[in-house]
């Protein structure tokens, strides 16, 4: 018998004709459905039993005395179960992380396009190294891959305000030694031009001079939409339209992070060093200007102690942008990153309208109190993303 989406009723080949996107991406939702008729019962593995399915992995991947020891599950993060622990191999100990894929992620991700851009950006800019990754189930019920343990926090605990909203606060001190690495690690990854000789075997390659990029991720997250959202909504749609209407082509093709922002960067609290960027699952290929819009949104962003808007929480937007333009070499074109303003909003509210509801309607998720929480972060988005449309309607009339 063949899958269809509980949503919509549509079987997995008519899907695939009428969103035509990356191969892997397009699995991926195909396995959505396919999980979601599969039984999905049964007691969650034991920290004992997640130590021996690593130990035994780690064995097949490496041969020789392999031990793992003092393994614990980690907080944070909706689209991976992680784990850290000490691998003892070959004479030297390492401090490993094992990221586990989960079925009601508010994202779909993959775990071996996460382990390859990991293997690229580990050469560019500081981020977790990568070991292993594996597809087969068998071992820990979902794809999973294993990269170095990097020590941090994301968020400050001390000599700053209270953190309103989304936006983290960082106070003036932090602000000084972060904001400068924020933005030159965005830099280089959006200039980097070596990765066309790397092993991204799991992503296509858009086409610069082309529309490839979008195409694919709008397909992308439409499809999406219409598997996972418990209801429609007319800004969905109004919103599909002008995206589709007002496509910029990508001058240039970068390696995204997709998700760049306070909070996906650890950093020593009490230096002030900047350690390293995390979270790549959202990673892909495309136009920078997406990258940079999402980083700029005002969800990620606080005033400071003189009402200034600073980008994730760190500086403001007119120095982030001439110091990116200064260390990329890269120019900002404002009118596409305008479009992507409203691209990243589409996206956002896909997740928190669609896929976060519909994951807890369904009972497909552990996280159903936080999705349905944070579904009131889509309304807003809503508004926001109204507000853009019209404004660029209103100015295409006067002129």
């Amino acid at each position: 018998m063949t899958a269809t989406s509980q949503v919509t009723g549509a079987s997995i080949p008519d899907l695939q004709r009428r969103f035509r996107m990356e191969d892997r991406l397009s699995g991926l939702l195909d396995d959505k459905i396919r999980g979601r008729a599969a039984d999905q019962s049964g007691a969650a593995p034991s920290l004992a039993e997640r130590t021996a399915s690593l130990t035994d992995f780690l064995i097949a991947e490496l041969g020789g005395d392999v031990v793992v020891r003092d393994m614990a599950r980690m907080s944070g993060g909706g689209a991976n179960e992680t784990y850290g622990f000490v691998l003892d191999h070959g004479g030297e100990s390492r401090r490993l992380a094992l990221r586990i894929k989960t079925a009601g992620a508010i994202c779909a991700t993959d775990a071996t396009r996460e382990f390859e851009m990991l293997g690229v950006v580990s050469k560019v800019l500081p981020a977790p190294k990568p070991l292993a990754v594996t597809e087969d189930s068998a071992w820990f019920g979902a794809p999973a891959f294993i990269a170095e343990f990097v020590s941090g926090t994301s968020v400050p605990t001390f000599d700053v305000p209270k953190a309103t909203g989304l936006g983290v606060t960082y106070g003036a001190r932090l602000r000084k030694s972060l904001a400068a690495p924020f933005i030159e690690h965005c830099a280089a990854l959006h200039s980097y031009d070596g990765w066309d000789a790397d092993d991204l075997s799991a992503f296509d390659i858009p086409r610069a001079g082309t529309t490839d990029a979008i195409d694919w991720r709008l397909a992308f997250w439409e499809r999406s939409w219409e598997q996972d959202k418990v209801e429609e909504h007319p800004a969905m749609l109004l919103t599909r339209q002008w995206l589709e209407e007002n496509k910029p082509a990508a001058d240039r093709i970068s390696l995204l992070h997709g998700d760049y922002r306070n909070g996906n960067f650890l950093f020593d609290e009490e230096t002030g060093e900047f350690v390293s960027v995390i979270d790549w699952e959202l990673c892909y290929l495309g136009d920078r200007h997406s990258d940079l819009a999402y980083t700029m949104l005002p969800g990620w962003g606080s005033l400071d102690e003189n009402g200034v808007f600073l980008v994730a929480g760190l500086v403001d937007t007119e120095t982030f942008i001439a110091e990116y333009e200064r260390r990329s070499g890269l120019s900002v074109d404002m009118d596409k990153l305008n479009y992507y303003y409203v691209y990243n909003y589409y996206w956002a509210i896909e997740s928190l309208l669609g896929t976060g509801p519909g994951h807890a309607h369904r009972r497909l998720t552990q996280l159903d109190v936080m999705y349905n929480f944070i579904s009131g972060l889509g309304g807003r988005f809503v508004g926001d993303v109204n507000a853009l449309i019209l404004e660029d309607l209103n100015a295409a009339h006067d002129s």
